[in-house]
């Protein structure tokens, strides 16, 4: 016997038990009700199970039926997202996009709101969102762990078959506690005064590549945290020194919770570039690359971290 398993079985069961009533769905379905019971009828035998209880009136849902019908939902759903993906991959939407943001871009509110943007964009694509810090995010493009990186650090490696663009630039401020010594320093302050206090430093995640180091002064004490925030948060405290984002710096300041200062040698803008693996040249991955040029959607969402001459 073959299986009954069908979208069009399937569908005429569930229709019958939606409206309880086999002459109901018959209408909705443009059938016989014969013809629908039929259908109900093979199910039962090919199950060997009674689905529906019947009477002269109406009929309802046994345990079985009822079970059934939950499954046969299920199966619904997976035969319709089949269907929209093959026709979403047919049009060159890829079925998954893995992208890695560098965490000096990365925050809840602005990568919530990429995700936003891009599933109702492109609402059967699977979007991966992962982050790393400085050559980690060349790390993750280069191995193939991610499609899409914003944010790859401008210290482009050779080769490789990926594609960048600029998208801006991260812009460092020396920031300090309004307690730590350093504070009541003239300026700017030297290196010397600077080597004295520890510096709180996120390491790179670069794991088959050379690993960046931010800012660091020869014979200077490192203090590792995993990411930017709580590097802020140990900077407020007077755990230690070092640059932060000027877009991470502005509201402690405001609250008086850091200090700006001038020192000799500051560090300079990080260019961010975007990314993409050269063969990957689907619809949402042409699409983002689109969004980043100056007058774009995502350029939008990001302006307040990047600066762009």
């Amino acid at each position: 016997m073959n299986s009954i398993f069908t979208e069009e079985n399937l569908h005429t069961f569930t229709m019958a038990a939606r409206y309880a009533s086999f002459s109901k769905a018959a209408d909705e379905l443009g059938v016989t009700t014969s013809a629908v019971s039929y259908t109900i009828k093979r199910i039962e035998t090919y199950l060997d199970v009674v689905l529906f209880e019947r009477n002269t009136r109406s009929i309802e849902l046994t345990e079985s039926g009822f079970y059934f019908y939950r499954k046969a939902i299920d199966l619904l759903n997976d035969f319709h997202a089949i269907k929209r993906g093959i026709d979403t991959i047919a049009q060159g939407i890829e079925a998954r996009v893995r992208i890695c943001i560098n965490q000096l871009l990365y925050t809840p509110r602005h990568t919530a709101k990429l995700l936003q943007i891009l599933k109702k964009q492109f609402p059967t694509c699977q979007i991966t969102v992962t982050t790393e810090v400085y050559n980690g995010v060349w790390d993750s493009i280069i191995n193939n762990q991610a499609n899409i990186a914003i944010g790859a650090p401008d210290t482009l490696l050779d080769g490789g078959g990926i594609d960048y663009t600029e998208i801006g630039a991260v812009r460092w401020e020396f920031a300090i506690a309004p307690t730590h010594p350093l504070a009541l320093m003239p300026e700017p302050i030297t290196e010397s005064q600077l080597r004295l206090y520890p510096n709180i430093m996120v390491e790179d995640t670069a794991h088959t590549i050379n690993k960046k180091v931010g800012w660091l002064l020869h014979g200077q004490e490192a203090i590792l945290v995993p990411d930017f925030n709580t590097k802020c948060q140990c900077q407020i405290l007077g755990e230690g020194i070092g640059f932060l984002p000027a877009y991470m710096v502005k509201e402690p300041r405001e609250h008086g919770l850091l200090v700006t200062k001038t020192i000799h040698n500051p560090r300079q803008d990080s260019r961010m570039l975007l990314a993409t693996q050269h063969a990957a040249t689907g619809q949402v991955t042409q699409w983002i690359k689109k969004q980043f040029a100056p007058d774009g959607v995502l350029t939008a969402i990001y302006q307040d971290l990047l600066w762009r001459e």
